[in-house]
């Protein structure tokens, strides 16, 4: 058998003819033999069209700041498929890694499973091995693609959020909001509630909500969060009433935070308020409105990456990022090209940069989905040429450039930064 990870994934990778196949009843046999659906005493579950990263991390750093020890896992990855399943913030080994893909393997037989499938066993199953030497008291776990029928839904979860409801991978999920929401919320739990972090949800949310047995909570109506001047004021339900708090502002969205805040309130698991704000101040997630600084003649260059995809996600970072001297962007097919990049603040010039991924674009593809733009377009074959181009001009020293479209896309940004170091 293969014995590296890179040998271990591409052998994942010839395993099934397709990357996403719906359904559970495959991965849940398969899960049930490895006795993994329940990884920790605490399980919950984050799906949502955007906010999944940010509010997953928030979540374990809430639950760390007690003394738990959490586990992880999230997708997809920047530059490493260890980054996908973590500990208290420790990837796992290369070593464990391995061994967890060789214990599907054992239970699957020829039960066929897709790359995600049999990466969702494999952290579960390393979880749930730790009960022995490093018990986890949480479990964060993130759907990967929609939430009713993804992989990660087989565990017996104690919480479900839903971060956000929004178009993305309608291929898969539907056209419309409202097909999407039912689906996103597809991860309620009988008994539980389900707390949803969209504002004005489509009814099927909480519909599907309750024909499941979930608890809705919803933003908007049992929990919410405003910015005012130099604060966030955040209401939030607890088991005793109704709780109000003043946080200071964050360099994470405001909605994620109050999300995750409602979630653990209701487990009985959220930290004093002085607590919260500290763990907020200094979260951060790679690939979300990440700052980067490159020394230049005369200063720096500021870079900001985001692995922002969809329109709704550049309307955030429109909102928070403010003026920019441009962006390099590179995008997979299927993607909302002309939407994002109208949504986005506006700037002096874009760079369109093609990506050399299974589904990336050219930047002669993106171009023509661009359609018109009000700026300067030049296209570059690869994200690498076009940071190469931008390093070489002069008077960089306090401009401020966007990287975005795709997780491929800051992958490509930092990997040519750091052979730049």
């Amino acid at each position: 058998m293969t014995q590296t990870v890179n040998q271990w994934l591409e052998y994942l990778e010839s395993l099934h003819p397709s990357e996403i196949e719906l359904g559970l009843d495959r991965i849940k046999g398969v899960g049930e033999q490895l006795n993994c659906l329940k990884p920790a005493p605490l399980v919950i579950l984050v799906a949502g069209t955007n906010g999944k990263g940010t509010t997953s991390a928030l979540l374990a750093n809430l639950l760390m700041a007690q003394g738990m020890t959490v586990g992880v896992y999230s997708s997809p990855h920047i530059q490493r498929y260890n980054e996908r399943v973590q500990i208290n913030g420790e990837q796992i080994s290369d070593n464990d890694l391995i061994h967890s893909f060789e214990l599907v393997e054992q239970q699957r037989g020829d039960t066929g499973l897709t790359y995600f499938e049999f990466g969702t066993l494999a952290a579960l199953a390393y979880f749930q091995s730790q009960s022995r030497s490093q018990p986890l008291d949480a479990c964060v776990l993130e759907i990967g693609l929609g939430g009713r029928l993804d992989a990660v839904n087989i565990v017996d979860a104690d919480i479900s959020l839903v971060t956000s409801i929004g178009l993305d991978h309608q291929d898969w999920l539907g056209d419309t909001v409202e097909q999407i929401a039912f689906e996103k919320c597809g991860v309620a739990r009988s008994g539980k509630y389900l707390v949803c972090g969209q504002p004005n949800p489509p009814d099927t949310a909480q519909q599907q909500t309750e024909s499941l047995g979930g608890q809705w909570c919803a933003r908007g109506r049992h929990f919410d969060i405003v910015e005012e001047h130099d604060e966030l004021l955040l209401s939030f339900m607890t088991h005793e009433g109704q709780a109000e708090w003043n946080l200071p502002k964050a360099n994470i969205p405001y909605h994620n935070v109050a999300t995750a805040i409602q979630a653990l309130s209701l487990l009985g698991r959220l930290p004093n308020r002085a607590v919260v704000a500290d763990v907020v101040a200094n979260t951060s997630v790679p690939g979300r409105l990440q700052p980067v600084t490159v020394p230049v003649a005369g200063g720096e260059l500021k870079l900001t990456l985001d692995v922002a995809h969809n329109q709704q996600a550049a309307g955030y970072i429109a909102e928070r990022l403010g003026p920019v001297d441009g962006a390099i962007i590179g995008m997979l097919e299927g993607k909302p090209v002309a939407e994002l990049l109208n949504t986005l603040p506006d700037m002096p010039q874009y760079w369109l940069a093609g990506l050399d991924c299974w589904r990336g674009l050219s930047a002669a593809q993106l171009a023509k989905q661009a359609g018109e733009l009000p700026s300067l377009v030049t296209q570059f074959d690869q994200v690498a040429d076009a940071l190469e181009q931008l390093l070489q001009q002069n008077h960089l020293a306090g401009q401020h450039w966007l990287i975005a479209g795709s997780f491929y896309t800051v992958e490509a940004a930092l990997n040519y930064l750091q052979q730049q170091d």
